[in-house]
């Protein structure tokens, strides 16, 4: 079967039975019993009209008016439990009227009114049960003691043993197939259910192993810093220092406090973006001048290091993205290569236009990403590493990344050899700057 067609099965199902996420299992389960009940009565109609049954053929047209109103209050109303109190009043009494004009005992009425019990207990709520059997059990127990005490009060309408033969064979294929469709809607939505609980708990275990390592960071990457301004003004009151030493302490002190800052900003974005659902403000960005102002606040830590930072675009490249997350995701991209980069190399961030998209790389020739790493380099379970220069890293900047560049309806991935350089790629979509003056 052709992909189209399975799909166009599965949206006149939904119309049919109903979205999972408008209607609750038993709803649902309703709405499949109704659909095929439905096609049922239209047979038997036939059916009964064929045997010479006129007053069954009736019957089941008055159910199946009935029945199609019940489905209508469940599908369209949203008022299933009406529909079942009201299905249980009308399936019983009109088959307890069949009961007498279908040959009684001997008739497959009996058979209707067990599968008719199976199927509105399995669509209603729990304290309906009491009521829906006892209704059942009621009506049957009357029928049969009336018959048994006054037998002239069934009508016989079979002219032959065939035409009995083939009511009850039809009703006990009916019974079956009501009672097969209900245990596989039952069974499937479980399976369903199911799976959406199992995922649900695996979502959960993964959000608990994001925080358990979200909290270690904290454990970890803010109590160090915190402890070197505790020792910097511990030494200043007990200890005479001299100015050199004084200001290489508080040269050391203000590179912590700026770490500290640089992980105290993506943690919060982060920890923003997991509670709230952070949505992109996307609009147009020239990529040239972005690229080069965003480069810039990272010469200084390149010359110190005697890195060449380069940065090119074409002056048309305009990308749809949002300017704050943008800029996030390559001051971190940035950071990492200037920080994993030997003195003396090179950091090259291009953007080109490659067909509908903007394709941004950030190249260098640092000591790569072990390969141990990789898979898990935009994840929680990746652990931060120190760069070149003893430099600390916090872990969050690739996850935050990831995050950041998916919300901007991009794609990112890199390329890494061991000791020979890393680059990641960025992809997002190009606009032509014409789309926006129009």
């Amino acid at each position: 079967m052709s992909p189209a067609v399975i799909h166009r099965l599965k949206r006149y199902r939904a119309i049919v039975i109903g979205d999972p996420q408008k209607f609750s299992l038993e709803s649902r389960i309703f709405h499949t019993f109704s659909f095929f009940v439905l096609l049922i009565l239209v047979f038997e109609v036939f059916f009964n009209i064929f045997i010479h049954m006129y007053v069954s053929a009736a019957l089941a047209f008055g159910v199946l008016l009935t029945q199609s109103f019940f489905y209508y209050l469940s599908r369209s109303k949203n008022k299933l439990q009406l529909a079942v109190i009201l299905s249980a009043v009308e399936v019983n009494v009109i088959k307890g009227f069949g009961y007498y004009y279908n040959d009684g005992i001997t008739g497959a009425t009996l058979l209707l009114f067990a599968a008719s019990l199976f199927i509105l207990m399995s669509v209603s709520h729990k304290k309906l049960w009491p009521f829906l059997l006892g209704f059942n059990v009621l009506v049957v127990v009357s029928v049969i003691i009336t018959e048994y005490i006054n037998p002239d009060v069934i009508k016989k309408h079979y002219e032959t043993r065939g035409e009995q033969f083939a009511d009850n064979i039809v009703s006990y294929l009916v019974t079956v197939i009501l009672l097969y469709v209900g245990t596989a809607a039952i069974r499937q939505s479980y399976t369903r259910q199911k799976n959406l609980a199992d995922e649900k708990a695996l979502a959960l275990e993964l959000l608990n192993a994001e925080k358990v390592k979200l909290f270690s960071i904290i454990a970890h990457d803010l109590r160090t810093p915190l402890a070197s301004v505790q020792q910097y003004f511990s030494v200043m009151s007990e200890v005479t220092i001299d100015a050199h030493e004084r200001a290489e302490m508080e040269k050391n002190l203000v590179e912590t406090i700026g770490k500290t800052q640089d992980l105290l900003t993506n943690l919060l974005k982060w920890a923003k973006n997991q509670m709230d659902g952070t949505s992109a403000h996307l609009q147009a960005v020239q990529l040239s001048s972005y690229l080069q102002e965003t480069t810039e606040l990272f010469q200084t830590i390149a010359i110190k290091k005697d890195i060449t930072l380069t940065a090119t675009a074409d002056q048309t490249v305009t990308v749809r993205a949002d300017p704050d997350m943008l800029q996030i995701v390559i001051r971190n991209l940035l950071n990492n290569a200037v920080k994993f980069t030997q003195n003396g190399g090179h950091v090259e961030l291009k953007a080109v236009a490659e067909g509908n998209n903007c394709l941004i790389s950030i190249a260098d020739n640092g000591q790569g990403i072990p390969l141990s790493r990789q898979a898990d380099i935009f994840s929680m379970n990746t652990t931060s590493t120190h760069g070149t220069q003893n430099e600390q890293g916090t872990g969050l900047g690739l996850v935050l990344c990831k995050d950041y560049t998916e919300l901007q309806g991009g794609r990112i991935w890199f390329s890494s050899v061991e000791k020979q350089g890393t680059t990641f790629y960025i992809l997002l979509p190009l606009v032509q700057l014409r789309l926006f003056t129009e």
